[in-house]
């Protein structure tokens, strides 16, 4: 198949070397020429100026007698003579007291105006050694302009010469260089416009064009791959693409079941949670009038180990359901938080003192670390005490007897306020945390498995954390203890007005 070719423009290799060098052959020619004139110029000057330094000196002598003799006459005779002769355009004798004597001058010439000539002067002595007059001659420097333009032209006509046998040449010599280099581009160039079935030239000779003809050849051939293999993809992707289309929507109505059923579990989680709470709600009140004796003794000694069961199981799961009806609100988003003003002091002391019996029968000792004058918090007190017990209980859960709890409370150079608790317990390792703040999920050791727990209280108290738009942090290590830390908002903090 033939194909039109293509014409390089303007900007081609061969354009672009035949264009270099003429204008290097033509910035050298007029650089050698400009130092040619100029060296040409200073030579001619160099001599015109010594013959006349001569000629003053020479010519200033031969007036010491008539100047001596008071031969004015003589004097402007003999300047008259030297006037006519060579460059010489004007010329003047002074008196030792500095009158002029004579003068003459060309009729072009004025002293007084700029033009090109060359001053000089010579002192007059007589025989006697006595300072007669002095000597002035200007000399004309038109003759040095002259010839040093005729040697300028003759170099600017030999450097055209040469420029253009030397244009002749390189576009000869370009030619034979950039004719098979201009065949190749000119395949490259409908290559590259995507006609992959162009024949590339100029293949399987000996040089550096034919490298690049063989080597463009490989890359039509990689390219007629490549469009090949890009076909297949689209094909490919199309089908992919379908089948995502398929998948996004299997997945669009897996979603839409997801939610139904967290709605549906949420539903079910908070009826059997009031359906649970009921009858639990009695057996509570029922144990607790039974573990008082209100109408009487129960008689026999294990009723009452029997009464304390029931009541203490009752409470355990009585706490398991507030937990998940708890955790089925936040995650369904309709949790309320009751604002009001909760002093962390008094939250802290009230905290203490539910767990005091398990503390005191667990033999810990239990530190706190409250400033006095540590501000309020804006918040929901039940939820903040649900937070620090949660926090307490797993403390007292897995320290061992005669260990250490700490309680801490602070505020930052921000001033969002810290709350943590810390103790020595048996700790927990990096996949521990993150199994802990997980619900239904405890970390993986002996001692955790030794206490009942639904491992619930750290996810919610996570969830409670983020409804106060704060953070809950867990350092622990395993054999060395845990401490964790709650950091509430700056907006939820209330400074205290201080008194006058």
């Amino acid at each position: 198949m033939k194909h039109k070719r293509t014409r390089l423009s303007g900007t081609s290799i061969r354009n672009r070397i035949v264009v270099t060098v003429l204008a290097t052959v033509v910035l050298v020619s007029l650089l050698g020429t400009a130092l040619s004139g100029r060296e040409h110029a200073a030579r001619l000057m160099s001599g015109l100026k010594a013959e006349s330094q001569v000629l003053t000196s020479v010519f200033g002598d031969t007036l010491s007698d008539p100047l001596w003799d008071y031969d004015y006459l003589m004097v402007q005779q003999r300047l008259e003579h030297l006037v006519d002769t060579r460059a010489v355009i004007g010329a003047r004798v002074f008196d030792n007291r500095g009158s002029k004597l004579a003068e003459v001058l060309t009729d072009r010439f004025d002293p007084d105006a700029a033009a090109d000539y060359l001053v000089f002067d010579h002192r007059i002595v007589a025989q006697s050694g006595e300072w007669v007059g002095t000597l002035f001659l200007w000399v004309s420097t038109e003759g040095v302009s002259f010839e040093v333009w005729r040697a300028i032209r003759y170099d600017a006509a030999t450097a055209g010469i040469l420029a253009v046998i030397t244009a002749v040449v390189v576009f000869v010599g370009v030619n034979l260089i950039s004719g098979p280099l201009s065949r190749v581009a000119d395949a490259m160039v409908r290559i590259g416009e995507g006609a992959l079935d162009t024949e590339v030239p100029e293949r399987g000779r000996d040089g550096e064009v034919s490298r690049m003809a063989d080597a463009l050849e490989q890359l039509r051939l990689k390219s007629l791959r490549v469009e090949q293999a890009e076909r297949e993809l689209r094909r490919a992707n199309a089908h992919l693409e379908q089948r995502v289309t398929e998948r996004t929507a299997e997945l669009e109505t897996a979603r839409e079941q997801a939610v139904e059923a967290n709605r549906a579990k949420t539903e079910f989680l908070a009826n059997m949670s009031h359906d649970l709470r009921t009858p639990l709600n009695a057996i509570l009140g029922f144990s607790e009038i039974m573990r008082a004796g209100a109408f009487g003794p129960l008689g026999d000694p294990r009723y009452e180990e029997y009464v304390e069961d029931i009541h203490h199981s009752g409470s355990l799961l009585i706490s398991l359901i507030n937990d998940l009806l708890d955790i089925s609100k936040v995650e369904a988003g309709k949790y309320e938080l009751t604002e009001e003003v909760v002093d962390i002091r008094t939250l802290v002391h009230n905290a203490l003192r539910q767990i005091a019996t398990a503390v005191e029968g667990a033999a810990l000792t239990l530190a706190t670390h409250i400033p006095a004058d540590i501000p309020a918090l804006r918040g929901d007190s039940r939820v903040m005490t649900q937070i620090l017990n949660n926090l307490l209980s797993n403390s007292v859960k897995f320290t061992p007897r005669g260990g250490h709890i700490d309680v801490s409370a602070w505020t930052d150079a921000q001033g969002l306020i810290h709350m943590s608790v810390a103790d020595n317990g048996i700790g927990m390792t990096k996949e521990g945390v993150a199994k802990a703040l997980r619900p239904f999920e405890q970390a993986h050791n002996a001692r955790a498995r030794e206490h009942n727990g639904t491992g619930l209280g750290l996810h919610l108290c996570d969830n409670f954390m983020q409804l106060f738009g704060g953070s809950l942090e867990i350092v622990s290590e395993e054999g060395k203890g845990t401490t964790v830390i709650v950091v509430f908002p700056l907006e939820r903090v209330i400074e205290r007005k201080r008194s006058a």
